[in-house]
């Protein structure tokens, strides 16, 4: 009898356990194989652009929160094709989506609109860390 309560506790837990687990915040579909081939082969652009392309249709369509930084990844890569007005409203969509990425992606659009360029880090004095 005992063994048998020890069992049912046991799968009891179990039970409670695996319907604990936490699925991820976001959905990220195919994006991480994906870059890490980018990143390993050039030629493997257009598959990570179709990569990103897919997370934002399929998010977007489903309701799913975007994960951060997707929108401003994709308006990126449609920037290096001289599509700045797309690449424009995928940073706006970024800028609307995560409040926190505002400043950046105002510095992307006005690059973008040939405005100015990005911001560089001022250099510490010499012997001083920044």
């Amino acid at each position: 009898m005992i063994r048998v309560r020890s069992l049912a506790a046991a799968a009891l837990a179990a039970a409670l356990l695996a319907g604990c687990a936490q699925k991820g915040l976001y959905a990220w579909g195919n994006y991480d194989t994906a870059m890490y081939q980018y990143a390993r082969d050039d030629t493997a652009q257009p598959a990570f652009q179709e990569a990103l392309l897919a997370v934002i249709e399929s998010n977007e369509t489903s309701g799913k929160r975007m994960p951060p930084g997707i929108y401003a990844e994709y308006g990126y890569q449609l920037l290096g094709q001289s599509k700045t007005d797309d690449a424009i409203a995928f940073f706006e969509k970024e800028k609307r989506t995560w409040a926190e990425s505002e400043a950046f992606m105002d510095q992307m659009i006005a690059y973008a609109k040939g405005g100015r360029t990005l911001r560089k880090p001022e250099a510490a004095p010499a012997g001083e860390a920044k």
